[in-house]
């Protein structure tokens, strides 16, 4: 391909990562108060209408869930660009990146709550909790269920400890290092989330007999897969995004069937619903 027309897509792409950028900027300015210059403003919001978006009705948690979106993918494209050698896992220390997944991991619960099996939970597994806010989010959705979060990175394992300290939950929500693999509970839990794009198909599979375990009769566990947008680059970038953070690309079938040698009973994929491009197969213990 002529260097003529790579710069044409170059220079589209520009477009499309700074007006990021400015609904970002434009959010960051009405949820700060922070005074701007007036022709700031207006050029901010001219972006988002030339792309048809009114962000006038979003409320502070939706604007602080967007803003967080925006920072995280930019920080990420910025340290993609920095180590594009960097051996594949979850090797971020960038606060603004792990609290921006964080933030985004806060609207899970309610997606799995929404799959009658696991709308009334007493006690509940968070497998990958990161920076504890899908744990703090859950202990609202399921007010009378006790949390067990669990990760192995201890940059994020850190920032658990505060959240959930800020929070006031430390009474319900246990945060431990600890790996998929080496979960040792037995029928101690009646919920379990386990998201597919943060571990290796290996790890999954060596670590769903271990969660099969660990539910009461009853349980149920929610396996979170990335849902692949309708389009080639979206596609090419969300592999892009799971491959480089450690995760497995997996697909309603695959997970279906790894739940199933697994040990797992009435597996089935629950409909998708909500704003999170995440999509759950639900299996269940006898």
């Amino acid at each position: 391909m002529a260097f003529e027309d790579v710069m044409k897509t170059v220079w589209q792409w520009t477009v499309t990562g700074q007006a990021l950028a400015a609904l970002g900027a434009e959010l960051t300015l009405a949820q700060s108060g922070q005074a701007a210059p007036p022709e700031i403003v207006d050029a901010l919001r001219g972006v988002s209408l030339a792309a048809g978006i009114d962000t006038s009705d979003l409320n502070p948690q939706q604007r602080a869930v967007v803003i967080g979106l925006v920072q995280t993918f930019l920080h990420e494209s910025a340290d993609l660009v920095a180590e594009p050698a960097r051996a594949t896992g979850w090797h971020f220390t960038d606060p603004v990146i792990l609290d921006g997944w964080g933030r985004g991991s806060m609207m899970v619960p309610a997606l799995i709550a929404a799959v009658p099996e696991l709308q009334n939970l007493t006690s509940f597994l968070d497998i990958g909790t990161g920076v504890g806010l899908l744990a703090v989010a859950a202990a609202a959705v399921w007010p009378k269920a006790t949390i067990v979060g669990i990760d192995i990175w201890d940059p994020s394992l850190e920032r658990a400890h505060a959240n959930v300290a800020q929070a006031g939950l430390s009474d319900r929500i246990t945060i431990k290092h600890e790996n998929l693999t080496d979960v040792t509970d037995v029928d101690a839990y009646d919920g379990i989330w386990l998201p597919s794009f943060f571990m290796t198909e290996d790890v999954l599979a060596a670590g769903l007999p271990k969660l099969l375990r660990s539910l009461r009769p009853g349980g149920s566990i929610a396996f979170g897969l990335m849902n692949i947008p309708p389009s080639p680059l979206a596609e090419a970038m969300t592999i892009l995004r799971t491959v480089r953070g450690g995760g497995a690309q997996l697909d309603a079938k695959r997970a279906t069937e790894l739940l199933e040698t697994a040990g797992f009973a009435n597996v089935h994929e629950a409909p998708s619903t909500g704003p999170v491009p995440v999509s759950l197969v639900i299996g269940s213990k006898a």
